[in-house]
């Protein structure tokens, strides 16, 4: 990925005189000295202000260069260092690459300067609407604790990311409440892609869109499963066993229909469940279920599960589907390429804020301002 990014740019004396007081907003204004402030950049170290007086409310003010505001950081200074966290960089490295620059900024300052960028980023809101929402969960560890971050991708443009947020539950209501808003302010009302978690599709059906599952994610699934029921055949029957041989056989077909996906392979699948309808459930709750009864319910869900599977196929006009959720997972992995080079983060609020800056700054745009979208 190519990402072009737009420093901003110092002077260092003002170009300009000031339009209005910026008390009163009346434009008489009197110029009333300079002085000259130290700053934090490279290649400038200090700069001219100006200072003027409003005739009308008698009350002077700065005026700076362009780049320059009242903190000792230049805006420059600001935006590398929040983009050096951002791009992976410790704050102990960004304060000490700074530093071969001439800038002597302290790492607590490089980790303010990233996390003013992230909470100017998070007040952002996607416009516009969407068709089609992909939505997925990932891990991250606060305080050794881990939390799940929920996070919303435009699944019709490639995975534009259109918000994220921190699940406290993980139930189909709670999972409803999360992706509503999007769903009714992007006006998303065709589809929603997603894993094979059962609490998107109580939210898909509250929602009133259809549910696309990911079929790589199924497949792996089913790939495991299949591999344990074989072994637990063989440990029940014995190798060899004629009963052991149908499973497998039986098992290998689930695959074929899985990797074909096939409108008439639902009622296969179907057919194949009730050939195990014979397999009686685990004698007690909790109890351990026979490799027959593993195959009856793993038909079964297969097999109510089929109409979501091959959604992408039923509805050609969705061209931009391909049956997975990569566009999500796609979008968790711009915030994993900065976590995975940390121990974890200190709070909730710092770790929302490096999130929105990551996502951000490999959103796939042409040009990213970082200076602009502060200052908005």
């Amino acid at each position: 990925m190519k990402i072009s990014l737009t420093i901003p740019s110092v002077n260092q004396v003002p170009a300009h005189r000031p339009t209005a007081c910026t008390y009163y907003g009346q434009p008489i204004l009197h110029r009333h000295g300079s002085a000259s402030k130290p700053i934090k950049d490279h290649p400038l170290f200090r700069v001219v202000v100006h200072r003027y007086k409003c005739l009308s409310c008698k009350r002077t003010f700065r005026h700076y260069p362009s780049g320059i505001t009242r903190k000792t950081q230049s805006q420059r200074t600001v935006v590398l260092a929040a983009l050096m966290y951002a791009l992976g960089l410790s704050c102990s490295a960004a304060s000490h690459l700074l530093g071969a620059l001439g800038v002597d900024l302290g790492q607590m300052s490089v980790w303010r300067d990233a996390q003013q960028a992230g909470e100017a980023l998070r007040r952002k809101r996607p416009t516009g609407r969407v068709g089609v929402l992909g939505a997925d969960e990932t891990l991250y560890k606060v305080k050794g604790r881990k939390v799940v971050v929920g996070f919303v991708v435009d699944g019709e443009s490639g995975g534009t990311t259109l918000g994220f947020e921190v699940l406290s539950e993980g139930d189909g209501e709670a999972f409803k409440g999360w992706l509503a808003p999007y769903a009714e302010k992007l006006g998303a009302e065709e589809v929603l892609v997603s894993d094979d978690n059962d609490s998107y599709g109580v939210a898909a059906a509250g929602l009133g869109v259809e549910h696309q599952l990911c079929v790589a994610h199924v497949r792996k699934y089913v790939a495991k499963r299949s591999k344990s029921i074989i072994e637990q055949a063989r440990a029940e029957w014995g190798e060899g066993d004629e009963r052991s041989d149908k499973l497998a056989e039986d098992l290998g077909l689930v695959k074929v229909l899985l990797e074909q996906l096939r409108e008439e392979g639902g009622a296969r699948m179907g057919r194949l469940h009730r050939s195990y309808s014979w397999a009686p459930p685990p004698e007690r709750k909790g109890g351990k279920a026979s490799c027959a009864y593993r195959m009856r319910m793993l038909t079964l869900e297969l097999w109510e599960k089929w109409g979501k599977l091959r959604l992408y196929r039923a509805r050609p006009e969705l061209g931009f589907l391909d049956g997975t959720n990569n566009v999500s997972e796609r979008a968790i992995g711009k915030s994993k390429v900065r976590y995975n080079t940390m121990r974890g983060h200190k709070s909730v609020e710092g770790m929302s804020n490096a999130i929105a800056l990551t996502q951000w700054l490999y959103d796939g745009d042409d040009e990213h301002d970082l200076a602009k979208e502060m200052a908005a």
